[in-house]
């Protein structure tokens, strides 16, 4: 998706750096040439470096943008994250506390029954 987009920028960024760092003032104003033709030498050269930090500065928004979209597309994930996150909180229900009455309800419920079933085998055993 954009992730390429955002490697292929880098590469031309990198691409157009190593260009501009080719493109040198190499040829020094000569003595024997005349001072026109040492302005256009540098003129030459001043206009391959424009061309080229252009180029870089239109990569540089390009790849801008395509950060800005990620962040963009990050910020509504996260956003969609945290909603369902509160959802899933909203649906789990509540344990209930478990109070001293209801535990002795269960332990006499227990005991009733057991109780219960003693008397039946004991009435069992007399007939």
């Amino acid at each position: 998706m954009s992730t390429s987009k955002i490697n292929e920028l880098q590469n031309k960024i990198i691409q157009i750096k190593t260009e501009l760092s080719e493109i040198t003032k190499e040829e020094k104003p000569l003595p024997e040439f005349i001072d026109t033709t040492n302005i256009l030498r540098s003129n030459e050269y001043l206009k391959k470096s424009n061309e080229e930090k252009s180029k870089l500065l239109i990569v540089f928004e390009e790849y801008t943008d395509e950060l800005e979209n990620l962040v963009t597309s990050i910020s509504k994930i996260k956003g969609n994250i945290t909603n369902l996150k509160s959802r899933i909180k909203s649906r789990k229900k509540p344990k209930k506390k478990v109070t001293k009455k209801r535990i002795l309800k269960r332990k006499s419920r227990k005991r009733k029954t057991k109780a219960k079933s003693h008397r039946r085998k004991s009435r069992k055993s007399r007939r």
